[in-house]
C-alpha cells in the first residue's frame, strides 16, 4: 500500500486553512464588537454630557425664577405698605379739607 502524500499535503493544507479562516473570523467578531462597543460608549457619553447640561441649566433657571419670585414677594409688599400710607394721606387729607370748610 503506497501513501499518497499529496491527498495527505492537501488534506493538511484544507484543515490549516479551514483553522485560520475560523479564528479569523472569531477575530473580526471581537473586533466588530469592541467597535460597536466603543461607538456605543461614545454616544452614551455625548448624551450624558448634554443631559448634565440640561440640568445645569434647569437649575440655574430655577434659581432665577425663585429670586424673581422673591423679588416679586417684595415689590407686592412695598405696593402694599404705600397704598396703606396713600390711604392715611388721603384721610388726613380730608380731614384737613373738613377742618378748612
Amino acid at each position: 500500500m503506497s501513501i499518497n502524500y499529496s491527498l495527505i499535503i492537501s488534506i493538511f493544507c484544507t484543515i490549516i486553512t479551514s483553522l485560520i479562516a475560523i479564528l479569523t473570523y472569531k477575530n473580526n467578531m471581537n473586533n466588530d464588537n469592541k467597535e460597536a462597543i466603543e461607538e456605543r460608549v461614545k454616544r452614551d457619553t455625548t448624551i450624558s454630557t448634554k443631559l448634565d447640561l440640561v440640568i445645569t441649566g434647569n437649575v440655574e433657571l430655577k434659581n432665577e425664577v425663585k429670586n424673581l419670585n422673591n423679588k416679586f414677594d417684595d415689590i407686592s409688599e412695598r405696593v402694599a405698605r404705600c397704598e396703606e400710607n396713600t390711604k392715611h394721606a388721603h384721610d388726613r387729607i380730608d380731614k384737613l379739607e373738613d377742618r378748612l370748610n
